[in-house]
């Protein structure tokens, strides 16, 4: 189920987020050129939408988002950010957040980092949906390369530990699957 989500200021972007418990999935659409042109996040949903993907990108949560930069910088891996994103929540709450890119932040396979500042309960995975389907919950995703052992090492070496990931040969490195849980059933989003 998709909840109304909101506009991201001066990013050129808007949403629609399915809360997931601990975790969500954001339904994002570039809602102004000019703006998304500007943002590293907007311009890596420009970029999945003019190759074609169904996902364009995936985040991982830090508590503490300038340690993350110092561990990058130290290890010699050049950051965007990290760069302070808000929206405004229909009922009014002020959602705010900050956000670090490895690189241009353009490469699908690689995550950005988001630092959530906000009252606990707030987030957003944390709104209570009855889901039409039942239980769902994020299980993991899956990356395609054409070298999966190569990205599943590089990877590691980025975050430090790698969270739920299948990786897969592909043609080209992407997000190939979201991969929930349903009622103990797998259930994979694909961009087919």
């Amino acid at each position: 189920m998709a909840l109304p989500g909101g506009r991201h200021p001066g990013a050129g972007t808007a949403n629609r987020i399915v809360p997931l418990g601990p975790d969500y999935l954001e339904l994002i659409a570039v809602v102004d050129d000019g703006e998304a042109a500007l943002n590293p996040l907007s311009r890596r949903v420009s970029e999945a939408l003019r190759r074609g993907a169904g996902i364009a990108t995936w985040a991982v949560r830090a508590g503490d988002l300038d340690a993350v930069k110092a561990r990058l910088d130290a290890s010699g891996v050049v950051s965007t950010g990290p760069r302070p994103g808000s929206r405004r929540r229909p009922d009014g709450v002020l959602l705010e957040w900050r956000t670090l890119h490895v690189g241009d932040g353009l490469e699908p396979v690689i995550p950005f980092f988001i630092e959530w500042t906000l009252p606990a309960g707030e987030h957003p995975g944390a709104v209570v949906v009855g889901h039409p389907a039942g239980t769902v919950r994020l299980k993991n995703l899956r990356l395609s390369s054409p070298d999966p052992a190569a990205l599943e090492q590089r990877l590691g070496s980025l975050l430090g530990g790698l969270p739920p990931l299948t990786f897969e040969r592909g043609g080209r490195e992407e997000v190939s699957a979201v991969v929930m849980d349903v009622n103990g059933h797998e259930r994979m989003l694909t961009r087919a």
